[in-house]
C-alpha cells in the first residue's frame, strides 16, 4: 500500500505569534506538512523550492510584500501555482471578490482568526 503525501502548507508571516497560532491550529486540524517564512524574501524561496499545495501569506511584510508574492506566484515560472492561496491580513478587507481573483487570492482570513476562520479559509 502506497502512502499518501502530506499536505504541503507553507505560512509567511513576519508575527512570530501568528506563525505559532497557525502551526498550533494546523497540528490540531490534522497532520500536515508545514514550512514558516518569516519574510517575503524567505517566502519566495519556499514556494520555489518546496512547491506547496497550500499558501497563507500575510499581506504587509518585511523585504517583498504579499502582494508582490501574489504577483510572483502568477508570473515567475519557477514557482507552481498552489492549490489554494490565502491572504492574512491585520487591516480591513481591501478587496472585492473580483480583485481577489485577479490577483490570484482564493480567500482572506482576517487576523487575529479562529480555528474554524483558519479551517474555513484553507479547505472549505
Amino acid at each position: 500500500m502506497t502512502e499518501q503525501a502530506k499536505t504541503r502548507i507553507l505560512v509567511i508571516d513576519d508575527e512570530e505569534s501568528i506563525r505559532y497560532a497557525v502551526d498550533a491550529g494546523l497540528d490540531f486540524l490534522g497532520d500536515y506538512d508545514v514550512h514558516f517564512a518569516e519574510d517575503g524574501a524567505k517566502g519566495i524561496e519556499g514556494l520555489k523550492s518546496l512547491s506547496p499545495d497550500l499558501v497563507l501569506v500575510d499581506l504587509v511584510l518585511p523585504s517583498i510584500s504579499g502582494m508582490e508574492i501574489l504577483e510572483a506566484i502568477r508570473k515567475d515560472p519557477d514557482i507552481k501555482r498552489p492549490d489554494r492561496v490565502v491572504l492574512m491580513t491585520g487591516h480591513a478587507n481591501p478587496f472585492n471578490d473580483q480583485h481577489l481573483d485577479d490577483v490570484g487570492v482564493d480567500k482572506i482570513l482576517s487576523k487575529p482568526f479562529k480555528l474554524e476562520q483558519l479551517k474555513n479559509a484553507l479547505f472549505d
